[in-house]
């Protein structure tokens, strides 16, 4: 291509030099040859961006998606060291600005050095001599990024952190419409954001002066070097040394060879830049999991569901106090337990360890006599149901929300699932019926309907082990009723765990396990505890009179 543009703009010069010199017999041929040349450098130009654009896209492509995958390999423990609008400003800005650090640089560098040495080259060729006179204005070129460049890559990323900041709150703002109207904090969170907003213009405006400095130091010594130029070439003209022809095209190519030099002398800035964006994403892919599967890691394959932890120690890191000292617990086969206590005592963490989010400093934790650490993570998650406070719903079909619990459940499947949590009568009510798009977070329905939802994927994934969060709080009397029913056919046989937040919901539990604010555990039927545990009668009796009272 470089080759291609070279002869062309020759060809142009010559054009001129006939015209001057009255060869308009030859000018035609030329200009028949110049025709030829533009359609063919266009067609080089056409398959180069061809080419360009499916490889930028396939690396873009594979990044993100190594970056989307990572992330939830990681899994929510990296929301402790990330927000969220930072993570979807590394996804998305900065996975396109390491598209150039690492895809575009490079080849930028191959086709820059490439043109400007053939150029140069030429340039020589034409008249040495003034050739000579333009190539030293380069080096100053060159000089003026070393004040530049180390302030580009500092600005940059002053203010992409500043930008992350921003997309934070706006993420925030976004997830939380309903409290902040509800609160009547519209004009806070403006301030807010207004405040961050300024804070990331500022940045902002500091990294374009800094790109202006660089581009007007550029365009002062470009034209410096053209006004030496022509002044030399008229001076070879007069001395009969070069043709008109011949300075046009020298300045043609002179105004060519700018655009490597230009490029080449911004590397430096580019580089800063958006080295800043690839440093970000490797901070991220740099992350390990909490947990991995062990080197000799064995599917689980539960058989009767009894769950054993043994002397088991955990705190969470930067914190002094254990959420667990040297706990023990054995929760029998097919028997259903309640977990109460104050808020914040380690009655999610329980379930969390369960489910290997994270693994104990001391002790095991057993299902079937099987330490969970020696199982695939896949295999033991496959074993365990959950319905979280917050249920596990995203922006599409109810049919959609229902496939993520078993992808290949029928329809008819999906419909007796939907029945056995009392789901159906409101999704058999909607006009598309398990077609119906429910939103983000399902935000169409109503709370209690989407609880019902979640407990509609507990009935499909029809696993061993259970573990629901306070599952029926969400519903109104007759419905949580309706539930209790439903989830009690459903505990048959299973192993349930019961995250209860009110005293009222575990009363099918054959035990309970008080938490208590040191990490404790109390283990007792409701009666044992009501006699004999004080913390335990004194929330009991609390919690009556507080229902009695509304």
């Amino acid at each position: 291509m470089t080759a291609a543009n070279a002869v062309l703009i020759w060809e142009f010069g010559v054009a001129v030099s006939q015209i001057s010199e009255g060869e308009f017999g030859l000018l035609n041929r030329t200009l028949l040859t110049i025709a030829a040349l533009v359609l063919f450098y266009q067609l080089l130009r056409i398959v180069y961006a061809y080419v360009y654009q499916r490889l930028s896209l396939a690396f873009v492509d594979r990044l993100r998606g190594k970056m989307f995958e990572h992330i939830m390999e990681v899994s929510f423990p990296i929301l402790l060291r990330f927000k969220k609008g930072d993570l979807m400003t590394r996804l998305q800005s900065d996975v396109d600005r390491a598209l150039t650090y690492v895809i575009n640089l490079p080849l930028n560098l191959v086709e820059n050095v490439t043109v400007f040495v053939a150029y140069a080259v030429v340039l020589l060729w034409i008249d040495w001599q003034l050739s000579l006179i333009a190539l030293t204005m380069a080096p100053l070129f060159f000089l003026s990024q070393l004040y530049v460049a180390p302030k580009s890559g500092e600005l940059s990323r002053q203010f992409t952190e500043e930008r992350a900041e921003l997309v934070s709150i706006e993420e925030q703002t976004l997830s939380n419409l309903r409290g902040i109207s509800s609160f009547n904090s519209e004009p806070i969170m403006r301030d807010i954001h207004k405040t961050q907003f300024d804070s990331a213009r500022e940045w902002a405006l500091k990294t374009r002066e800094i790109r202006i400095l660089y581009n007007s130091l550029f365009t002062v010594l470009l034209y410096l070097a053209g006004v030496v130029v022509i002044y030399s070439g008229i001076a070879g003209i007069e001395s009969g040394k070069l043709t008109i022809g011949a300075l046009v095209s020298f300045l043609i190519y002179i105004r060519n060879i700018t655009g490597p030099v230009r490029t080449l002398a911004r590397l430096p800035i580019t580089l800063q830049s958006d080295r800043v964006a690839a440093d970000r994403l490797m901070e991220v892919l740099g992350l390990r999991p909490a947990v991995e599967d062990s080197e000799n890691a064995q599917p689980l394959r539960v058989q009767r569901g009894d769950i054993l932890f043994n002397e088991v120690t955990f705190s969470y890191p930067q914190q002094d106090r254990p959420v667990f000292s040297r706990v023990s617990l054995h929760i029998r086969a097919g028997e259903t337990v309640a977990l109460v206590g104050p808020s914040g005592a380690g009655k999610s963490t329980f379930a969390g360890l369960l489910l290997r989010f994270y693994d104990p400093q001391q002790g095991t934790i057993c299902i079937d006599g099987v330490d969970i650490r020696s199982v695939t993570l896949r295999s033991l998650r496959n074993q365990i149901s959950m319905v979280w406070q917050e249920p596990f719903l995203v922006n599409g079909s109810i049919r959609r929300n229902l496939s993520l619990a078993k992808p290949d459940a029928t329809e008819a499947q999906m419909i007796e699932a939907c029945k056995s949590s009392y789901a159906w009568e409101f999704v058999a009510a909607l006009e598309h019926g398990l077609d119906t798009v429910i939103g983000a977070h399902g935000v169409e329905l109503s709370v209690g309907q989407r609880q019902r939802l979640a407990i509609a994927q507990v009935f499909l994934r029809d696993t061993p082990l259970l573990i629901l969060d306070e599952a029926s709080s969400a519903l109104d009397s007759r419905s949580e009723q309706l539930v209790a029913d439903a989830l009690q056919a459903l505990r048959k046989q299973r192993t349930t765990v019961i995250i209860a937040h009110r005293f009222s919901s575990i009363r099918s539990a054959e035990r309970i396990i008080y938490i208590d604010e040191t990490g404790r555990l109390t283990v007792g039927t409701h009666q044992e505890l009501l006699t004999h545990h004080d913390e335990y009668k004194a929330a009991v009796e609390w919690q009556t009179a507080a229902r009695q009272g509304a």
